[in-house]
């Protein structure tokens, strides 16, 4: 009797279907921000909170099928209830190959380029321009060789009015090695109609990044062609980590909007999933000058 109930139990284990692996993780930041204006409108609240799932499957053959659902969640009204997310949605398979990936998904040019110099809360300083995130997106990422990979990807909902395949393409080579990282992208986007066919833009990216023990530096330099507008942008930074603290100085020249600014940030981490920071932003613009405060915490 014993041995029959065993052999069943057996049985049922080798029988029960592959389970995909699912992980759930989230985002909680809430930032206070004070701009220097001709009307003093006091402090400014922003809210950035989302929840992200993830799941993945064994196909056997060395192959990995994947799927990510992010969902931002500040607001809660009828209209813009969870479900009506502008985050990522895509689905993908990874092997020796390489990962190809469709759905809604970030572009190289801002995902990866441009997220070299972002700060917290709304310190951010963006500069060029890129179609950013956008819905109808296919991706390949090459497998890494000898610290070399390349990406490419298109995007057939970038510009509203356009009638091309791909309204967007964004292609990116990255190298890494050590504590040194470099990498260069290009992104074309097609005008919103025939008639503005002078207005397509190409956006071309190099960016480095170097990391020395607590010292750490990045460059980030981008070229926006739109037609008449043939912009020069250049952004640095450099962190220095002291135990749970974290001292950012930040430097951007933005040509495209004639602006110069200087960003000072201090984090100071009570966890590896709990911060908080004060910064704050001066820049040659008049009436934008911003002091931020903030706490985020991630899960």
């Amino acid at each position: 009797m014993k041995k029959t109930i065993i052999a069943a139990a057996i049985a049922t284990v080798i029988a029960a279907p592959a389970m995909a692996d699912v992980s759930v993780s989230g985002v909680v930041e809430q930032t206070f921000t004070d701009t220097d204006s001709v009307t003093d409108t006091g402090l400014a609240s922003g809210t950035d909170s989302g929840l992200t799932f993830k799941a993945s499957e064994d196909l056997g053959n060395g192959l990995t099928a994947f799927a990510q659902i992010s969902l931002d969640t500040d607001n809660q009204d009828s209209a813009t209830r969870i479900g009506n997310s502008e985050k990522d949605s895509k689905v993908g398979i990874k092997g020796g190959f390489g990962t190809v990936v469709v759905g809604r998904m970030e572009d190289f040019t801002e995902g990866v380029m441009a997220a070299t110099m972002t700060l917290n809360g709304t310190g951010a300083i963006e500069l060029g321009g890129n179609a950013t995130r956008n819905n109808g997106a296919v991706a390949y990422v090459s497998p890494t060789v000898n610290g070399f990979h390349a990406g490419v990807a298109g995007y057939t909902a970038a510009i509203t009015g356009e009638d091309d395949n791909f309204d967007a393409t964004d292609i990116i080579v990255a190298y890494s090695n050590g504590p040194l990282t470099v990498m260069a992208s290009q992104e074309s986007m097609s005008a919103a109609t025939a008639a503005a066919l002078d207005t397509d833009e190409e956006t071309t990216s190099f960016a480095v990044k170097y990391g020395m023990g607590d010292l750490s530096a990045a460059a980030l330099f981008v070229n926006r062609d739109a037609g008449a507008t043939d912009s020069d942008d250049v952004m640095l930074r450099v962190d220095y980590k002291m135990g749970n603290n974290k001292i950012t100085l930040a430097h951007a020249d933005d040509e495209s909007a004639d602006n110069k600014i200087v960003g000072l940030e201090l984090t100071h981490s009570m966890s590896k999933r709990t911060s908080a920071y004060v910064g704050m932003t001066d820049a040659d613009a008049a009436n934008t000058d911003t002091t931020y405060f903030g706490m985020i915490h991630k899960f």
